[in-house]
């Protein structure tokens, strides 16, 4: 019988990590030895996958490629020093990791769990998260991070049907998720949209090669008295490949490499941005039907509006209502008198994009540009409502123009 992988190991923490990868199913990944073009992540879950089937030779391979492609690469060059440990070589060709400390090499396991987690939780083809609700036409791609699993998904918005194209291990706060205040470290969760980009020339080193800010807080984190600025999703510290899953004062942080890819892709405003613990993953036929239920819940609105039966156009509302300028009473008193006044409405919704809050099922963001027309007004709007479910209906908590200067 061969002697395990991580008995090999010197260092607790790269043993702790090897039996881990030993007490999961086997990674699939595979890798030519003479292939220099893989992506750094899966030349060095190969070079785990080797380690696990006690491939010493190759998983060395694979590693001193990676090292020398991406020579701040922390992770890569900790697991190749203890293979050099365990083999008698010596360790001065990777730098100084032995004299990493406690807390730096546990942030380190952190990273490489989190990358292997990518083979155990892979979406199936042809499968949409579930908060992925509908694209607008406007929309080219939509971002979803999932905290759980420090993995950010890149979709493309194909003839209406969300596809997924690229996906990258993410950082995101050292003081975890839900962000309620300024200085708490927390990433926010929710529904968020880029507003624009920060070039590498306008920011600190540690934020890499740029930054796209988001729009948190959103209007429903000023309701709730949410506090805190400047979350974006930018690049990591020049001298460094990656991070730790928790690395960054509340924002989410690709390395360098990926970010460059992501930001040559996307839109650099308005970009929907989901982020949440977990997410379902929906069948494509599912995804449809789920897609069909919500749009009609926006449609219903829009018709009960154009009806001028203002009472069951009220009833789309919550009681909990408020828009910043009114509550519930005061919106009905308006619209009712508003609506009385007109002879015809007519309500095009047009752009409609809708998602749903990755950690809240009870909740939905819609968002489309509002084309009204009555006998004595006309006019066209950017409208964003925040629906809430109350007892089985959906009802509008919030609604009003995006907030001045984000999307």
């Amino acid at each position: 019988m061969k002697t395990p992988p991580f008995l090999f190991f010197k260092k607790p923490l790269i043993r702790a990590l090897l039996v881990s990868v030993c007490a999961v199913t086997a990674l699939n990944v595979q890798a030519d030895d003479t292939e220099l073009s893989l992506d750094q992540e899966t030349l060095l879950l190969a070079s785990l996958g080797d380690l696990q089937q006690n491939q010493m030779n190759g998983a060395m391979s694979k590693l001193r490629t990676l090292i020398d492609e991406q020579p701040d690469f922390r992770l890569a060059q900790l697991i190749y020093a203890d293979l050099m440990s365990a083999q008698g070589g010596t360790l001065s060709a990777v730098g100084n990791n032995g004299q990493s400390d406690k807390k730096t090499l546990q942030g380190l396991i952190s990273e490489a769990r989190a990358r292997m987690s990518v083979d155990r939780y892979t979406p199936q083809p042809n499968t949409i998260p579930g908060s992925l609700i509908q694209m607008s036409a406007e929309q080219k791609h939509v971002i979803v991070v999932d905290t759980n699993l420090s993995r950010l998904y890149l979709f493309e918005n194909s003839a209406g049907v969300p596809k997924l194209i690229k996906d990258y291990y993410v950082s995101y706060g050292r003081g975890g998720v839900e962000k309620t205040k300024r200085g708490d470290l927390r990433t926010p969760l929710g529904v968020y949209f880029t507003t624009g980009r920060l070039t590498d020339d306008q920011l600190p080193p540690r934020y890499g090669t740029g930054a796209l800010p988001i729009n948190y807080p959103n209007a429903w984190d000023q309701r709730l008295g949410h506090t805190g600025s400047g979350i974006w999703v930018h690049g990591s510290p020049k001298d460094t490949f990656s991070r730790a899953p928790q690395a960054s004062e509340g924002c989410l942080s690709l390395s360098n490499n990926h970010f460059t890819e992501l930001d040559g892709i996307i839109d650099l405003n308005a970009t929907p941005v989901l982020i949440g613990t977990s997410f379902e993953w929906l069948e494509l036929d599912s995804w449809k039907q789920k897609k069909t239920a919500f749009s009609q819940v926006v449609d219903n609105w829009r018709s009960d509006w154009e009806s001028k039966n203002t009472d069951n156009y009220l009833s789309h509302y919550s009681k909990q209502f408020k828009n910043g300028d009114m509550g519930f009473e005061k919106f009905a008193t308006h619209k009712r008198r508003v609506n009385s006044s007109k002879s015809f409405i007519d309500v095009d919704v047009e752009n409609l994009s809708i998602y749903q809050h990755p950690d809240n099922q009870d909740m939905f963001i819609a968002t489309f540009i509002q084309n009204y027309q009555s006998d004595n007004y006309s006019g066209s709007d950017i409208k964003r409502q925040y629906w809430v479910n109350e007892e089985g209906n959906w009802r509008i908590a919030y609604e009003g123009l995006p907030q001045k200067g984000k999307p």
